[in-house]
């Protein structure tokens, strides 16, 4: 196989991302993009291994940041592969002998090889990934969820919703991947009739609107400082020449925010030694707030520890704000005269920020705090279970934080496509059972419970058992025994089930 150096202009830009902890955005035109995917994924967790090893002081983070490789592959309806391993292997089987799929023992010209290779590197990447699959219908599933890299599928199916849905699941330093078929021009784009046109009329000759939309984000990606556009075999396509030169300018050193983002020519030593520096100088201000206010905490009880793991100052003061209002349920200043409070000394505290800014990563903080002050019932709720994998995924990082044990201090319960909210307990954690709901794609096995034995409950208040469960939102009678409700994406919920679970009596919070 003949093969290919990549174009250097990619690495960089992922590098880029990865040190100002933005998105990359990649657009992959031709109807073998999916096949780039494997290598992408691959390029991105060696490039964050190569950030974490050469920063220090950032060590703990990148640990954090090479830890998540999932992958969302969001798509219409058909995919064009199968993503079950043994099917994908019998069908192998059937092109071996049909005479399609070439063996790699022979003596096969160049093109067989290089197909072989692709399909045994696309085989490897669906096997050895973490990956969802979702329709985009069901992309309100992945609300509350965190990915490494992005693949959105049949563009002709997307909506802004959409996009602003998916795209806000992938976290900082990641990548959003858009599949393209072969176009001549990117021009053809603008013309395109998008599945969501056919539901709009005009109102007199009853003709299909006009498109526009796709105009506009074309032309958007243009300005778009993250954004590269390539062929199927990764070859860069000059969609804007400005962001391509300051690509090349940057180089490997591509630590700077904003607009001053240019580096001097200079050796790859002196590059290296820039690109250090600007990691550490970058956000230099919210930084350095942000160690004060770690360093101020350390040797706070309970509260320190969970306040090392956020990123931002505005998470720190979000998940210090939540923390105080639990330690203070039993003060005077849960009393009606208190500013959180409601009437009847119902405390409330809400949190508003724009997608992908780590609302849900502070709210599972704040209920492992919830845990070591004492909290003995906790209901969380979203529209769905896999709304809250963020929740409880930062829950368990809060307790290990703590110094609890899963299985001896702790232990999960998980949804097996059971109806009701409290994680398979009533069938004794298996599926199926009694009137149940369909499992499969409508319910994903993820945690819906958290269990903390009262033998070993670090809380210091005598604890029998503490539990954090999710519950249906209109299951408004399971939250009668519940001392701390949490809501997340509580935008998705209507109104009125919110304003009933902010007016429960005065024993929750």
């Amino acid at each position: 196989m003949v093969r290919k150096k990549l174009d250097e202009r990619i690495r960089t830009l992922f590098q880029h991302s990865l040190a100002t902890n933005q998105r990359s955005l990649l657009l992959l035109v031709g109807d073998h993009g999916k096949d780039q995917v494997p290598n992408l994924h691959q390029i991105l967790s060696r490039t964050a291994d190569l950030n974490q090893s050469s920063s220090d002081n950032n060590h703990h983070v990148k640990i954090q940041q090479t830890k998540n490789n999932s992958v969302l592959w969001c798509y219409k309806k058909e995919l064009g592969f199968s993503t079950h391993r043994k099917k994908r292997m019998e069908k192998l089987k059937r092109d071996k002998k049909r005479g399609l799929a070439k063996s790699s023992s022979g003596n096969n010209i160049g093109g067989g090889n290089n197909k072989l290779e692709q399909m045994d590197n696309f085989e490897l990447f669906l096997s050895n990934t973490d990956i969802t699959w979702c329709y985009y219908k069901d992309s309100h599933r992945v609300l509350g969820t965190t990915h490494s890299i992005l693949v959105l599928q049949d563009f002709e199916a997307l909506t802004p919703n959409i996009m602003a849905r998916t795209i806000e699941t992938v976290k900082g330093g990641g990548l959003v991947v858009f599949l393209l078929r072969t176009v001549k021009s990117l021009r053809q784009l603008y013309a395109m009739t998008m599945d969501v046109h056919s539901r709009y009329r005009t109102e007199g000759s009853g003709e299909v609107l006009t498109p526009r939309f796709n105009e506009r984000f074309i032309l958007s990606l243009a300005s778009c400082r993250n954004c590269l556009v390539c062929d199927d075999e990764l070859n860069i396509l000059p969609l804007s020449k400005k962001t391509l030169s300051r690509l090349t300018k940057m180089g490997l050193a591509n630590g700077k925010r904003g607009g001053d983002d240019h580096d001097d020519d200079g050796d790859g030593t002196s590059s290296k030694r820039k690109k250090r520096k600007d990691v550490a100088s970058y956000g230099s201000d919210d930084d350095a707030q942000l160690e004060r206010l770690k360093e101020t905490l350390r040797d706070t009880p309970h509260v320190g520890k969970l306040v090392e793991l956020t990123k931002t100052v505005d998470q720190a003061r979000a998940v210090l704000t939540f923390l105080e209002a639990c330690a203070d349920r039993d003060a005077s200043s849960s009393s009606s005269s208190s500013p959180l409070a409601l009437n009847g000394g119902t405390k409330v505290v809400s949190l508003t920020a724009a997608r992908g800014r780590g609302k849900s990563a502070a709210l599972g903080l704040c209920l492992a705090g919830a845990i070591s002050f004492g909290f003995a019932s906790v209901a969380v709720t979203a529209p769905s279970p896999e709304n809250l994998v963020s929740v409880f995924q930062f829950l368990i990082e809060g307790l290990k934080a703590l110094k609890y044990q899963e299985h001896y201090d702790y232990t999960l319960g998980y949804n097996y496509g059971t109806s009701d909210g409290d994680g398979g307990r009533n069938n004794g954690g298996r599926g199926g059972g009694g009137g149940g709901e369909k499992a499969g794609r409508d319910n994903t096995k993820c945690i819906v419970s958290v269990t903390i034995h009262g033998g070993n409950s670090k809380g210091g208040k005598g604890r029998k058992v503490q539990t954090v469960r999710y519950v249906r939102p209109r299951d408004a009678e399971k939250f009668a025994s519940a001392e701390l409700v949490a809501i997340d994406e509580a935008a998705a919920i209507p109104l009125p089930i919110v304003r009933g679970l902010m007016q429960l009596e005065s024993n929750h919070n």
